[in-house]
Order: structure tokens, then C-alpha cells, then sequence
């Protein structure tokens, strides 16, 4: 696509949506940038245009790639993102490295995303949450300068990278047990995320991701019900767009919630299916982790269960 076609795509979709161009581009790029993008007098990167559409919530299948480095950043980029997703660290140190030889100075949005995707890897290695929760909000400020309070944070529009990072942090809160904070996060994205317009296959991959950890905190706060009718949306959700990584979790944390509330009979049909869900997936390490939890904590209750 021509770059006239990029500018004008970028002006239609904001004009039509009814945001300014400042807050559009707030935290990517000045507004004259913006402006002569829009007009056809310079051509944006691809992780630009990338932000763009993300805060605008439509795709990226009209972006053409301007140069052979760009397209090999994406080949990169899209393999840590299989591997964080999939929980696979080894030589994911090494793919970084790579990406990060591939960004060059003032890249504000594929630094952010490097920072990111380090302290994802060096948490699995040192869990000082406090030290990680300082590091990821200080890789939200690359784009979000003016505060990252949440009333700050949804006055404005975010990229699916800021809305990753808020996540995590909202799991470091609960790690620390502050799960007011965490609750207050992801209970604002849930609203932001349901409010704005999101492309759909992106909202399928954040999502979920946002459910599940919201029902980890409404559990910890004994609010069993609320976790329930999460866990259900995101079993909904997860078959509706055949993501299954998260599927056996919601079906066990809705079982669980089941069991506080003392319905057994429901609580074991939902534990049962996210036994044989984690078992289909060979994921082996937590079936068994399952069975020791249940014996341990629910005996009495699910004893013929698994």
C-alpha cells in the first residue's frame, strides 16, 4: 500500500472513532509527525503504524513492510512471542539479544517491547516482585509519561504492549498481596477492553489473559461467584476462538469457586473437564499438580474425582 494510503487509513479510522490526533499519538510520536503521516509526507515504521491501529482497534492486513531488516524484526518478534506464550525460556535470552540488535535509537516502541520481554525472562530467574513491578512501570512510562495511575491511564488509549504490561503488573501486586491494587488495574482494562474498539482476534489473545487473572484475585478475596461468571466467559471465549491455553485453567478455577460455594456436583464436573483438558494438552507436570491440591486441600469432597 502506497504511503498516501497508510496516512489516509490511519486519518479515516481516528476521524471516524472520534479521537484527536493528541490522543492518538501521545507517548508514539508528536502530533506534527502524526500530521504529515495522515498526509502522505512521511512514511512511519512498521511498529508505528502497529501502535496506531492497535489504540485505534482495527488490523494491520493493509501494512506493507518497507525494507527486508523490518520484515526479519517481525520473524524475530513473533518467535519470543511463541515462546513467552508457550512458557518455552530456553534461548529466548538469545532471540532478545537479536531483536535488540535490530532497534535503533529513539525506537520508543520496539524498545519498550525489548525492556518488556527482559524482565518476563529475568522473573523466572529472580522473583523480587517489588524490583519487577518498579521495572515495568517505569517501561510504561516510555509511552505513558504522564502517569500510570489508572484514572490517568484510561483517559487516554492504549496499545495491546501497554495493556500486557498492565496485566503483569496487576500480577505482581497479587504476588505481593496487595490485590486491591491488582483488582483496580485489571477491573479497568476489563472496562477499557469492553468499552473500545478492539480488533477481535487481538481482544481473543488478551483477553482471556485478563479474565483468568482477574478470577485469581476475586478468588483470593473469597468473592467465589464474581470468579465463576468470569471463568465462564472465558470458557466461552477460549472455545469460541480455539485458544486453549488458558481453557483447563478457567474450568479449575470455576471448579474450585464451585467448591467454596458448596456446590460439589457442578464443582466436580468443571474440575473433572479441566483434568482432562490439561491431559489432552500432554501437560502432565499439571494434572498431577491437580490431583496433589485436591487430595490435600479437598479430601473429604472430590476424593473419587481424578
Amino acid at each position: 500500500m502506497a504511503v498516501y494510503e497508510i496516512g489516509n487509513y490511519i486519518h479515516d479510522m481516528r476521524v471516524e472513532r472520534g479521537y484527536s490526533q493528541e490522543e492518538l499519538c501521545f507517548g508514539i510520536c508528536s502530533v506534527g509527525n502524526l500530521s504529515k503521516i495522515e498526509n502522505g509526507t512521511r512514511m512511519p515504521n512498521r511498529k508505528t503504524v502497529e501502535a496506531f491501529t492497535q489504540r485505534l482497534g482495527c488490523r494491520e492486513v493493509f501494512l506493507q513492510y518497507s525494507s527486508k531488516e523490518e520484515m526479519q524484526q517481525v520473524e524475530v518478534c513473533n518467535q519470543i512471542v511463541q515462546k513467552i506464550t508457550n512458557y518455552e525460556y530456553e534461548g529466548l535470552e538469545e532471540l532478545i539479544d537479536k531483536f535488540e540488535s535490530t532497534i535503533t535509537k529513539g525506537d520508543i516502541l520496539n524498545s519498550q517491547y525489548c525492556r518488556f520481554t527482559r524482565i518476563i525472562l529475568q522473573q523466572q530467574k529472580d522473583r523480587d516482585w517489588e524490583h519487577w513491578i518498579e521495572e515495568l512501570e517505569d517501561t510504561l512510562r516510555m509511552t505513558k509519561p504522564n502517569g500510570i495511575e489508572m484514572d490517568v491511564i484510561l483517559k487516554g488509549l492504549l496499545t495491546y504492549n501497554e495493556i500486557v504490561i498492565l496485566i503483569n503488573i496487576a500480577r505482581g501486586y497479587r504476588k505481593l498481596g496487595r490485590q486491591e491494587e491488582a483488582i483496580e488495574i485489571l477491573k479497568g482494562l476489563k472496562g477499557y477492553m469492553d468499552t473500545h474498539m478492539i480488533d477481535q482476534v487481538e481482544k481473543a489473545r488478551k483477553y482471556p489473559m485478563l479474565l483468568f487473572n482477574l478470577s485469581n484475585l476475586l478468588m483470593d478475596k473469597k468473592l467465589y461467584a464474581d470468579a465463576v461468571e468470569l471463568c465462564d466467559q472465558g470458557i466461552v471465549m477460549s472455545k469460541e476462538n480455539n485458544r486453549f491455553c488458558l481453557f483447563p485453567k478457567f474450568l479449575i478455577n470455576k471448579g474450585l469457586s464451585l467448591l467454596e460455594l458448596g456446590e460439589g456436583k457442578r464443582a466436580r464436573e468443571s474440575l473433572l473437564k479441566g483434568y482432562c483438558a490439561f491431559y489432552a494438552l500432554g501437560n502432565e507436570k499439571q494434572c498431577e499438580r491437580l490431583r496433589v491440591y485436591l487430595k490435600e486441600t479437598w479430601l473429604d469432597k472430590v476424593s473419587n474425582i481424578l
